[in-house]
Order: structure tokens, then sequence, then C-alpha cells
């Protein structure tokens, strides 16, 4: 009997020279905004030293207190790690059960959490840490810490759960439904989890652990909120006292081996569960019998993440008090929330086009697959304070349109950081849409706009509106790149909120925390419905009906 698999070379549409150019285009236009900062950096490495700054060399040695800063952020980003995944795995592996009905839609919607700055839970824990303190000491019981290590510690990993736990349903969802059955007619269910799943889901949860890892590692704005010194920190601190970008560079450059090193052995599992065909077969039949101890930790996990959303929008609302307190703050911020908004918008706009060439290249060109790939996630290893510095770099010179200095600066600086994010969704839609319809199309019809209007545009809405949310709601809350490049006299809400933190959480900071809040989980729930296949609630009010 025939197998009806499709093969490799039937999973490839045909493509036009035309679409063909522009992929490249496209493909071209990514590299220079988003690898184009790294690389002017890297290029005027050996004109300085030619010019007599050998001894800057030695930056990238770290020596004496920056390898006290290193190994700190090391052992920083490996705890959030480790313990994100061990809750990604407790909570993912119960909303894994969640196949069908309502709760198949449900437990997606976590990613709505995920966009949240971390700075926001930083207010939000610290108010709730005081608040517990005072009544800690008042039955004569010692008070949590406000600052330090381990403070820093939870708010990043309650910033990182949602991420943590979706990352795990990933991996779990792309095992084989028939694995999981044999080994269940073999073994315990227990057995089977730890002997088969977790084995086989490993690659994934590793992947899982090496983004939180990098976050957690390029991030500054948890730790130093709280009094906890990092390594990223430092890259920011050395250009703004010495506005050498070279130096910066160097500086960095442990931090760039780490990282890279990290997405070579780790991420590469995200590509192949992307392309898993089990995603929208359920895993259970039957539901799992656990343990009394495993099914407690597992309701724990998914307590911790009720927590992370619950926590923030309680102790905000309460540090707000009133609808006319949050009016009022609303009003005082009114320039930088439209400006924030503008350049969100602007951002997820153009990132699509240039997302949607890079995802068609890297999905249908079997030769370069790998290679694209690679291009598209090693910008997640550079730190966003250097993306600011290599922006300022390019830009800040003589050019017959100026765009240093000006809005264009944020706005290049969000594409740069989160143009690989959608090209990353966008291609995993690609990859669930059948070529052979597209194929089918071009045959039946004649007119290429209306084969993309009535059958490539609703097949790939989903990826689309899911990468304009994500964009939009990350850089919304983008601060490390956007903090040095942000015209003068122009500032984002971000960057207003990061300020006032400084000097202790207050009635106006709260408010515009939970403003911000409330419009990524708006944003968010958009991005959620368009993943899990609800998109044409937003295409009805545009489709005629026949």
């Amino acid at each position: 009997m025939k197998s009806t698999a499709l093969t490799a070379e039937d999973k490839m549409p045909f493509r036009s020279p035309w679409e063909l150019i522009l992929q490249r285009i496209g493909l071209l236009i990514f590299i220079l905004i988003v690898l184009g900062p790294l690389l002017v950096l890297i290029a005027q490495v050996i004109p300085a030293l030619s010019a007599g700054h050998t001894e800057w060399l030695k930056l990238m040695l770290p020596t004496g207190r920056r390898l006290i800063l290193l190994l700190n952020s090391l052992w920083f980003a490996g705890a959030v790690a480790v313990s994100g995944v061990i809750i990604g795995v407790l909570g993912g592996s119960v909303l894994w059960r969640w196949d069908t009905g309502w709760r198949g839609y449900l437990r997606w919607l976590i990613i709505v959490l995920a966009p949240i700055p971390p700075y926001i839970h930083a207010l939000a824990w610290t108010s709730t840490i005081y608040t517990v303190n005072t009544w800690l000491q008042n039955i004569g019981l010692p008070a949590l810490p406000v600052q330090g290590w381990v403070t820093a510690w939870w708010i990043q990993l309650m910033s990182l759960a949602p991420i943590a736990i979706g990352l795990a349903l990933i991996g779990l969802k792309s095992l084989e439904p028939a694995i999981i059955d044999s080994a269940r007619m073999l073994r315990s269910d227990i057995a089977g989890l730890f002997r088969v799943i977790l084995p086989l889901a490993a690659p994934a949860l590793l992947a899982g652990g090496g983004v939180l890892f990098l976050l957690s590692l390029l991030d500054y704005s948890v730790p130093s909120l709280v009094n906890l010194n990092v390594y990223s920190l430092e890259i920011f601190a050395e250009f703004s006292a010495n506005n050498q970008p070279v130096r910066a560079l160097l500086l960095a450059f442990p931090l760039l081996v780490i990282a890279i090193t990290v997405i070579l052995v780790s991420l590469s599992p995200l590509r192949n569960a992307a392309q898993s065909s089990s995603w929208r077969v359920p895993n259970w039949k039957v539901g799992p019998v656990w343990p009394k101890w495993l099914v407690f930790l597992q309701w724990l996990a998914l307590i911790v993440l009720l927590g992370q959303i619950v926590v923030p929008l309680v102790s905000l609302t309460t540090a707000v008090g009133t609808l006319s307190g949050m009016a009022t703050t609303v009003n005082l911020a009114h320039k930088e929330i439209i400006f924030t908004l503008w350049i969100s918008v602007i951002v997820a706009l153009i990132c699509l086009p240039i997302a949607y060439a890079v995802a068609r290249e890297m999905v249908y060109s079997r030769r370069w697959e790998k290679l694209i790939w690679l291009v598209v996630i090693t910008p997640l290893a550079i730190p966003p304070s250097l993306i600011g510095i290599g922006l300022i770099t390019i830009w800040n010179r003589s050019f017959p349109i100026q765009v240093y200095g000006t809005s264009l600066m944020p706005i290049l600086a969000g594409i740069a950081r989160f143009a690989p994010f959608a090209v990353m969704v966008i291609a995993a839609q690609l990859r669930s849409i059948n070529p052979l319809l597209i194929d089918a199309a071009r045959i039946l019809q004649t007119n290429r706009w209306q084969t993309w209007k009535q059958i490539w545009l609703p097949m790939l809405m989903p990826g689309l509106l899911a990468a304009a949310g994500i964009v939009f709601v990350l850089t919304t809350g983008e601060l490390g790149a956007t903090l040095l490049v942000a015209p003068p006299g122009q500032a984002t809400l971000t960057i207003r909120i990061y300020n006032f933190l400084h000097y202790g959480a207050s009635s106006v900071v709260a408010g515009l925390c939970l403003m911000m809040a409330l419009t990524i989980l708006i944003v968010g729930i958009i991005a959620a419905l368009a993943l899990t296949g609800r998109s044409n609630i937003f295409l009805k009010p545009f489709v005629r009906q026949k």
C-alpha cells in the first residue's frame, strides 16, 4: 500500500521569482536591522585597537570585581532557569491533560501573562513583602528580605513563570500520543512519566531552561531595583561613564559567548517542536493517575502561576485607590502613553512583512533552513543595552535624513529586539498550512491577489495576529535599549515608570503599572485567541458573507 504522507518536496509550495526576490530582500533587511547594531560594533574594534587602545582587550577577560559580578549573574540566571523548569514541568503536566473543550483554549491563555514587564512584578511583590513584613513584625516573627539575591530571584521567577509553563507545555504537546499509550500499557503512569515522557521531552525542556537563563542573564531591570549588581548592568554603566562603544562591546564579550553557547546547545529543539504533527491530537484518551504527592506539587505550581497575576493586580489596584486617582495618573502621563502606543504599533506593523519574508525563506528553503534559524535566534543573545549602543553608533552622525535623536531610534530598537519573535510565530503558522492547498488555488484561480486574499490570508491570519500582538506588548515594556536611544524630552511609559521606581512605590507609579498591565493583558488575550485558532472572531467584520 502506497504511503500518502507528504514528502519533503511536497511540502515546498511553488514560489515565483518575484516572491523569491522579495523574500531575500526581507531577509537582508532583517539582518541589517536586527544584527546591524552588533556588526557595526564589531567592525569598530580593529580601528580602536589600531589607534593604540590595546589595553581595552583586558575587558574581554573578567577579573576582580567583574569576575564576581559575572559569577553572581550566572548563579542568579541558573537558579531562575532550574526553578522555572521545575515549575514549568509541574504546571505544564496539569495543563497537558486539558485537551478538549474550554480548558483546551484556557491553557494557552497563560501566554497573556508572559509579556508583563518584570519591573511591574518588582513593584507589586516588594509592596506585598512590605505588607507581609508589617504583619510578621506584629506577631514577633522575622521580616522577609525586601532587597538582595533572594528577592530578585523570586521576582524574576514570577515574571517568567508563564514562559516556563508555556514552554514546558509545548515540549509535552510535541510528544506522539502513540508512544505515551505504549508506555502506559507496560508501566504505571508515574513510571511512564519519569522513564518515557520526561526523557523524550528533555530537549524541549532544556530549550525552555535556556530561554529562562538568557532572559535572566541579559536583563538588569529587576536586579537593579532590588540592589543586586549583575554583569548586564555593568555594560550600561560602562557606556554611560565613558561613551566608548568598543569598550562596552569588549566588556559584553563574556555574556555574548555564554549566551550564544546556550542558544546553540538548547534552543534548536524549539524548531523541531514547532514542526510536530501532534499539536491538535489529544494526548490522553483516558487521563493519567498520578500519586498524591505529585498532584499536590502540580497544583502548587498552578497556584504559583495564579499568584503571578493575582498579586500584581491586587497590589497595584490597592495602591491606586480610587478611579479618580487612576484618571489623574493617566492624565499626568498622557504624553508618554501616546508615545508608547504609537511606537509599539509602528514596530508591530513594520515587523510583520519583514518577519513574514524571513519565515517563508526559513520554512520553504530546505538548503538554508538551519542557517536562517541560527540567524533568527542569535539576536536573542545580544544584551538589550548593547543593541542601544550599536544603534547610537550607527546613527549618531550626519545623514541626509536625521534619525538620531528622533522617535525613529526607539522604533529601530523595538524591531531589532523583537522581530525574531515575530519570525518564529509566523514560521510556526506556515508549517501548519498544507502547501498543496495553495498550489491548488494557483491552478483554479488566475488572479494572484484573489488567491492571497481568499486562501493565504485566512490561513495565515492567526500567526499574523499573534505575531503583531506579541511584538506590540513586548515593545510596550521594552527598557534596556530604549533607555539609551529615547529622544530628549520624549520618554516611553516604561522609562517613566522605571525612573519613578527608584524613588519608591506611590499611587502614581502603581496607576501607571496597572494601566500598562491591563493593556498588555487585553492585547495578549487577542494574541492568545489567534494562536488557538480563534482569529475568525476578528475576521468576521471584514469578511463578506455570500
